[in-house]
């Protein structure tokens, strides 16, 4: 009959948890423990979306960013032990910004769709310039009369017609035989001017008169002798300028000229 070998105390140890028999039960138990890892893991993940107030997150992430509550900020305890509320963050970006006080913006007005525009900056004004005063603008040329002598040497004399002296005339001479005299004077405007002239004859006889090469008006002169001066008077449209004047009678014999005056 075999006879039994006396074991270590170790090596009986060992023999005992060779031949267990809740192998088994133990592996069972690992797989337990993975599976429930997977659960929480699982579980950790689901919870923020799930708490999230509009439940959004971006399709395809697994990851979540948590929203802000509107409710009251969180309190946190002072050392003795009273709550203090959290000191106050900046506001989020796109948060409303504080009012503005009135009067900053000038009122708006609603265009055809309902909105309301501000109205458009209204453009500075240049300042007008100041208008002239009466006395700052040269004054008009005023008239004056101007004469001249038949005798001067500036005059035309044509058709026999010549000096003589005169001791009653103007300048003590005058234009006798008179074919044609063309006296030439210079008047500062134009406008109706009266023409004087002064001439002695003895007897009636025609004169005509033309100012600038213009139509002749025909006059009738007469006098008591050829010392004693007499005056012939009409109105006539005067340019103004240099103008020339022709005294001339193609009926006859025309009087003596002594001075014309434009006045």
């Amino acid at each position: 009959m075999p006879t039994e070998t006396a074991l270590h105390p170790a090596d009986e140890g060992r023999r005992d948890l060779d031949s267990t028999p809740d192998r088994p039960n133990r592996t069972g138990q690992l797989v337990g423990v993975a599976t429930l890892a997977g659960v929480i893991a699982l579980t950790a993940a689901a919870v923020p979306w799930l708490l999230t107030p509009d439940g959004n997150r971006s399709p395809g992430s697994t990851s979540f960013v948590a929203t802000s509550s509107p409710t009251a900020p969180a309190q946190s305890p002072s050392a003795s032990g009273v709550p203090t509320s959290a000191a106050p963050t900046t506001p989020p970006t796109g948060a409303a910004a504080a009012p503005e006080p009135p009067g900053s913006r000038p009122p708006s007005t609603p265009d055809q769709s309902g909105t309301r525009v501000a109205p458009a900056p209204t453009p500075p004004v240049a300042p007008s310039p100041a208008a002239a005063s009466p006395d700052s603008s040269p004054p008009a040329p005023s008239f004056s009369p101007v004469s001249v002598e038949a005798e001067d040497p500036g005059n035309l004399l044509s058709d026999g017609a010549a000096v003589v002296a005169c001791g009653t005339c103007d300048g003590g001479a005058r234009v006798r035989y008179v074919g044609r005299v063309t006296a030439y004077l210079t008047t500062a405007t134009a406008g109706r001017r009266t023409i004087t002239v002064r001439y002695e004859v003895d007897g009636e006889r025609g004169l005509q008169i033309s100012i600038n090469g213009a139509a002749p008006t025909s006059h009738r002169v007469s006098g008591t002798g050829w010392g004693t001066p007499q005056t012939l008077r009409y109105t006539a449209t005067v340019p103004a300028g240099r103008i020339s004047m022709a005294f001339y009678n193609d009926a006859g014999p025309a009087p003596d000229i002594d001075k014309i005056t434009i006045s």
